[in-house]
């Protein structure tokens, strides 16, 4: 089956999901405190989606469990296909593809590149999912979030979660590349 005949499936249920329900989700109010003024938050997961545009556009689902230096995420299409499993412990990588292949690295944004033909900084986007700049970077506040690393992170919709007042769709972009992520859930 051609690229083209899955995505189109994974569009029509990527708009159907979002056209659900956007209960508890409000702008970002004045004098708010949200991760990004300072909170520290060691382990969280979400759920959500993930739209990813270059010259491509890619949709996947998403699972990302966080606990302090071990990242577990998962990425998948409508239905659980073609799911890919992402593991991070400290400085190394392991990607399952799904089919039982496993590979490893010890260069993380490396591999990610490698893998998926795309540069993104995913140590970095460990904060910035939380609406948080990395510490060891400079970082310029910018309308509705940050520019850090050459990335601009922008998240201007929140939820109240369990964790707290949390982003809810963030805008993260690089010259070409373009990251669209709506997080329906938090959990610690």
């Amino acid at each position: 089956m051609s690229d083209r005949l899955v995505r189109i499936p994974l569009i029509i249920g990527l708009l159907v999901l979002g056209a659900c329900s956007n209960v508890g989700i409000v702008e970002r109010q004045e004098g708010w405190l949200v991760p990004g003024d300072g909170l520290e938050i060691k382990q969280w997961k979400l759920q959500g989606r993930l739209l990813i545009r270059t010259e491509d556009i890619l949709n996947v689902n998403i699972n990302w469990r966080h606990n302090g230096a071990k990242d577990e995420l998962s990425l998948f299409g409508v239905l659980g296909l073609g799911r890919k499993k992402i593991e991070i412990d400290g400085k190394s990588i392991s990607l399952d593809d799904g089919n039982g292949k496993k590979i490893s690295s010890n260069d993380v944004d490396g591999f990610i590149a490698q893998q998926l033909g795309l540069v993104v900084p995913i140590t970095a986007l460990r904060r910035w999912v939380l609406g948080q700049p990395i510490n060891e970077e400079p970082v310029l506040k910018i309308k509705d979030g940050f520019e850090q690393l050459g990335w601009q992170i922008k998240s201007s919709r929140f939820r109240e979660t369990v964790i707290g007042v949390m982003p809810h769709k963030l805008k993260i972009s690089k010259n070409k590349i373009k990251l669209t992520l709506i997080i329906d859930r938090w959990e610690r």
